[in-house]
């Protein structure tokens, strides 16, 4: 099996989705006494990074098997992102005590939401043929 047909929408890419999207909420809201440190500066920015770049890539694979992916629901779906990641980082200042809030994750979360954007635009082919990936 191929990156390229495993990568291909289907009507798994809504759980998928999905999944990405709660692992994102457990993991940002977690106690992070028992999180795995990872020892290079700013790791934490490319965790970030990645999962907001994963979160728009598989929210895009959803549009496009459903054959709606139109400019306004690229909009959508990028401040919803980032809505999303502004939302968590405020959470996190409420609702843990072992979390902080930190502008710098906003700021890798935006950026991994704004490359996921476009590299899943030049990624999925956005024509009638469902499934179709360049």
């Amino acid at each position: 099996m191929t990156i390229k047909h495993l990568l291909a929408p289907n009507k798994n890419a809504i759980w998928i989705a999905l999944f990405w999207t709660f692992l994102i909420l457990y993991l940002s809201l977690k106690t992070s006494v028992n999180v795995p440190k990872i020892n290079f500066q700013n790791a934490d920015k490319v965790v970030h990074f990645t999962f907001y770049f994963g979160f728009v890539i598989l929210w895009y694979r959803y549009l496009v098997f459903k054959n709606s992916v139109l400019l306004n629901n690229k909009i959508v779906l990028v401040l919803i992102s980032i809505g999303l990641g502004i939302a968590i980082e405020f959470a996190q200042k409420s609702m843990t005590t072992t979390r902080q809030a930190d502008f710098w994750d906003v700021v890798a979360n935006s950026a991994g939401t704004l490359v996921g954007i476009f590299v899943a635009t030049k990624f999925f082919k956005e024509n009638k043929k469902i499934g179709s990936i360049r």
